[in-house]
């Protein structure tokens, strides 16, 4: 996995609010850090060579966003927007994203380190080399979605509906669950550990484990 193409020794610092006046919307080359910003609605912003880092960005719509070569540390973005949105080369470390939506956006190359997704929606997304290290996903959305060398490790998917994605070849044997959401051909060729093969079982085969 690639990771941000940044040079931080040649960040400048840089506020939020320069974004309302470039005509492209487009914050480039900084570093962005404790600010408050939310409730903000900007169609196509581009987040290009940016460090964000204990940033509040709650509650705004970031429609068909563009994030490349970024790095998220200790952010809030719980119920933002990223419908529609392109992240390429992107960490997000010890972030909160608790219900923020992704629906239909493309996320390649792209590391959660200690994040917390809980309630966050990835429906229709396409995420290509994507990796979800000791994160929280619980109830997180994540239907029709596409999974292309994606990692789930040592993450809690506790109640996540994975309806209608197949998880071939995904190894969800570090991950935690009572409960998930998928549907059985959906799980063929996923590596799973013994207490997940027992509750797939009496899932779909209604069987009787003493």
């Amino acid at each position: 996995m690639q990771t941000p193409k940044i040079d931080q020794n040649q960040l400048s610092p840089l506020a939020f609010q320069t974004i309302y006046t470039d005509d492209d919307q487009l914050l480039l080359h900084g570093q962005l850090s404790d600010e408050t910003v939310t409730k903000q609605t900007l169609e196509h912003p581009i987040f290009e060579q940016c460090v964000f880092e204990n940033m509040t960005l709650t509650d705004n719509n970031f429609f068909r966003a563009e994030v490349n070569d970024v790095i998220f540390k200790n952010c809030d973005l719980s119920n933002c927007q990223f419908e529609k949105a392109g992240f390429y080369r992107v960490q997000l470390i010890n972030c909160k994203l608790v219900g923020t939506t992704f629906d239909k956006a493309f996320i390649k190359e792209v590391q959660f380190d200690q994040c917390n997704l809980n309630l966050a929606n990835l429906n229709e997304a396409k995420l290509t080399k994507v990796t979800f290290q000791a994160s929280r996903l619980t109830e997180i959305n994540c239907m029709e979605t596409t999974l292309k060398q994606v990692k789930f490790t040592q993450s809690d998917l506790n109640n996540a509906d994975l309806t209608n994605t197949n998880l071939h070849r995904l190894d969800l044997s570090t991950c935690q669950f009572n409960a998930i959401r998928v549907q059985p051909f959906d799980i063929r060729g996923c590596r799973v550990n013994a207490e997940q093969a027992l509750y797939f079982a009496n899932q779909f085969l209604e069987l009787r484990i003493d």
